[in-house]
């Protein structure tokens, strides 16, 4: 592992920093999923905008936003196994 903070840092407070890190970096590429995701259902789901959705721009959207949550819950799994493979390593 790099010497991501200088000298200062014992070995044990590297590696927390550097999992600090990695965390925050995941929290983002969540964070840029769900705007592209949100664009994509928007895009697929709404024709117009009006007053109110239709039934049938309703379903799509919970149906879009259901796919996105089964997603994002597939994702952090990866992660959190990823992490504790890392971790027992």
């Amino acid at each position: 592992m790099a010497d991501i903070a200088g000298p200062n840092l014992d070995p044990a407070s590297q590696k927390e920093l550097q999992q600090f890190i990695e965390t925050e970096q995941a929290h983002a590429r969540v964070q840029n999923q769900v705007h592209n995701l949100t664009s994509l259902c928007w895009d697929k789901c709404v024709g117009s905008i009006s007053s109110g959705f239709s039934g049938k721009e309703q379903s799509c959207l919970a149906n879009c936003v259901d796919r996105f949550f089964d997603t994002s819950s597939y994702l952090v799994r990866k992660i959190e196994e990823k992490r504790a493979f890392a971790g027992a390593s």
